[in-house]
């Protein structure tokens, strides 16, 4: 009797580690549970972004790879904004709420300004991943192989100067152009221009616009950064642009 009541003692202890592992495997769960829940939770996050820069720019947000023009396709006044999805970016962009107030005032603004003609450029507006973005194109600051500002876009840039003042975001002015080579003096390519043209654009900023220089950087990327094809006429004055960039996370 006693062998027997031994042998079935021996069998239950081989069995404990079943116990073990079903509580393993019950941990397992609850915590893939709890990862997947917090996937979903970060979804809806980004779902309330939206909703929230739609309710701030009071316009329809659109998916794209670059800011749309203050013009639409027949020549009015357009306020859509443009901006990758949604769901790639950073959440802490749902509490800059004053940059993105300030932006839409500052669409208001730039659209009071006579709007510069299709030969000499054009003005975007919109959201990237690291900031807010007023792109300035075509002949709107500069003449084709200069960097010195033209007087036409100096009210554009007054009325970014008198909005960004307001706020302590950083901001990077960055310098592009087309892919038509450029060998003068001065500038022996289109590094050289793109970045005399942003530290151009930065001095005015901070001598006439008063804002902070601890606040600006400049950057020229040359012809490496088209939002447009250089195939035609067209792309290529969109190209050449001064992207001014209001930067996340102030």
């Amino acid at each position: 009797m006693a062998r027997v009541r031994r042998k079935v003692e021996e069998k239950e202890s081989g069995e404990r580690w079943l116990l073990t592992y079903a509580d393993l495997i019950t941990l397992l769960m609850v915590f893939f549970v709890v990862m997947y829940s917090m996937s979903r939770a970060d979804v809806s996050k980004f779902a309330k972004l939206q909703a929230a820069l739609q309710r701030a720019f009071r316009v329809e947000v659109l998916k794209g790879n670059a800011p749309t023009s203050l013009q639409g396709e027949d020549g009015s006044s357009d306020r859509r904004a443009i901006m990758d999805d949604v769901q790639n970016y950073p959440a802490a962009t749902v509490l800059d709420t004053k940059l993105i107030s300030t932006l839409d005032d500052l669409r208001l603004a730039l659209l009071q300004l006579p709007q510069p003609t299709s030969s000499s450029g054009s003005v975007h507006t919109g959201i990237a991943r690291d900031g807010v973005v007023i792109s300035l194109s075509g002949n709107v600051l500069f003449d084709s192989g200069k960097a010195d500002l033209r007087t036409g876009g100096l009210p554009l840039l007054n009325a970014f100067a008198d909005k960004a003042r307001e706020l302590p975001n950083d901001i990077r002015v960055e310098g592009h152009t087309d892919n038509i080579p450029i060998q003068t003096p001065l500038y022996p390519s289109n590094w050289e221009l793109s970045s005399a043209r942003a530290t151009t654009v930065a001095r005015y900023l901070s001598e006439r616009g008063r804002i902070s220089p601890a606040r600006l950087a400049a950057v020229g990327y040359g012809e490496n950064r088209p939002v447009l094809p250089n195939d035609e006429r067209e792309g290529r004055a969109r190209n050449r642009r001064v992207d001014l960039v209001i930067l996340f996370g102030g």
